[in-house]
């Protein structure tokens, strides 16, 4: 996965980065008396660095976090609407009453095994296949019972949350394909390099590494990039939709 090659990738880097900014330092640092002005305005320039560091790494948790919460409301929205359309049924004809609840059971079965087969590309596809195929069959009863009898706006109500529930479903998959731009996921790896140049930096003038620091430092930030990705990756990333609704709504109803 993206969010494990950066994490494998970001950590080693970072302490790379951090252990040569801190031989070069040493190296190239001239054996002086501290001037304190300098050495002010050196600390002054590192928290700010620090501080503008730490603002854009929370704006881009943030932002995937934003995704990730709106992709959560969806999958909330559809077990509500699922089972709206469900207790709606009633109004059918006892006829149509029985296979478009089948029906029903049958498309939030599919949509599950959707939200569950994401790591899978092929069965990703051919589940959504099915799944649309089952709607389509969930409208056509719908839609026929609308139309047999226009103002009976209980089977209208019936058919308007058939055709909520395909609205809801293609809402979660744009949101499932929405990603937090590129360019700002660069800029966060560009931010943990320079965090740990700059740290790395600091030891070196004051001669004093620390180790278990430098790896807690970049641990840390290889980790919160990782967050980053995987929250922002809404179908393969570790951090799972909570589908807890969806399974509620599927276990009250009767196929």
């Amino acid at each position: 996965m993206l969010q494990v090659i950066a994490f494998l990738m970001l950590f080693p880097i970072s302490l790379a980065v951090l252990a040569l900014a801190y031989v070069l330092t040493i190296r190239l640092r001239k054996d002086k008396h501290d001037d304190e002005p300098a050495e002010a305005a050196f600390g002054l320039g590192q928290a700010a660095i620090f501080g503008l560091i730490a603002l854009i790494l929370g704006f881009s948790f943030a932002f995937a976090s934003e995704r990730y919460e709106a992709r959560r409301a969806l999958v909330v929205d559809e077990g509500a609407v699922a089972s709206r359309t469900y207790s709606r049924a009633d109004f059918l004809p006892t006829a149509e009453r029985a296979p478009f609840r089948r029906g029903l059971h049958d498309y939030v079965e599919a949509r599950l095994d959707l939200y569950d087969f994401v790591t899978n590309a092929a069965e990703e596809d051919q589940t959504r296949e099915h799944s649309q195929a089952l709607w389509a069959n969930l409208w056509a009863i719908a839609n026929r019972a609308a139309l047999r009898d226009p103002r009976n706006n209980l089977t209208s109500a019936l058919a308007a949350d058939t055709l909520e529930l395909n609205e809801v479903a293609e809402q979660q998959a744009a949101a499932l394909d929405n990603h937090v731009p590129a360019a700002i996921i660069g800029l966060d790896l560009f931010c943990t390099v320079a965090g740990s140049l700059l740290l790395g930096v600091t030891f070196g003038r004051v001669k004093s590494p620390n180790f278990v620091l430098s790896i807690i430092f970049c641990l840390l930030f290889a980790a919160t990039v990782f967050t980053i990705v995987d929250l922002d990756n809404g179908k393969r990333g570790f951090i799972r939709l909570e589908t807890a609704p969806l399974q509620d709504t599927l276990g009250g109803m009767r196929p």
